[in-house]
């Protein structure tokens, strides 16, 4: 009985102080990008990047290199998948990753990929990445290995995340 006390005092201490359990975010980067033309080939939507920045705690440009693989899964639901080169305004070079999803109506979906978008809410679709970063910058090295999530918009020269850092 005495071990059965122990064991859930043990259980009950470490459910209670247990460390980093709360998910607290940071923003720190909002990316822009300028898309050229999609092309089409078989469910894949190919976006690739023409241009771009990326302002905030990483400051600099996205290289016209790279672009968006995604693929049409249903009618409403585009999958993401994507890579990009940031190169910073102190010359270092930025990997970037991620996979996510847009998810809205039909009729929102056919706005956004027409490019009218002028009048279009955010709040009309479902827009989410979880990029990863890769470079060997000692000032950026942090990025290695911080897990993020992001939030876009669709714009009517590309796409806009706004990307936080989990802490």
């Amino acid at each position: 009985m005495k071990k059965i006390i122990i064991s859930f005092l043990i259980c009950v201490l470490t459910l209670t102080y247990s460390y980093g359990q709360d998910l607290k975010t940071e923003k720190i980067v909002e990316l822009n990008y300028v898309l050229n033309p999609a092309v089409l080939a078989g469910t894949k939507i190919i976006y690739s990047n023409k241009s771009g920045t990326a302002t905030g705690k990483i400051n600099g440009k996205i290289l016209s290199i790279g672009g968006d693989f995604g693929t049409l899964l249903t009618p409403t639901t585009f999958k993401l998948d994507v890579r990009a080169v940031i190169q910073t305004e102190d010359s270092a070079t930025i990997y970037v990753t991620y996979t996510g999803f847009i998810y809205t109506d039909e009729e929102t979906f056919k706005l956004m990929a027409s490019g009218n978008v002028k009048n279009l809410s955010p709040d009309k679709y479902y827009f989410r990445i979880n990029p990863i970063f890769e470079t060997t910058s000692p000032k950026y090295d942090w990025l290695n290995h911080t897990v993020a999530i992001g939030v876009g918009t669709r714009t009517e020269t590309g796409v806009s995340y706004k990307i936080y850092a989990i802490k």
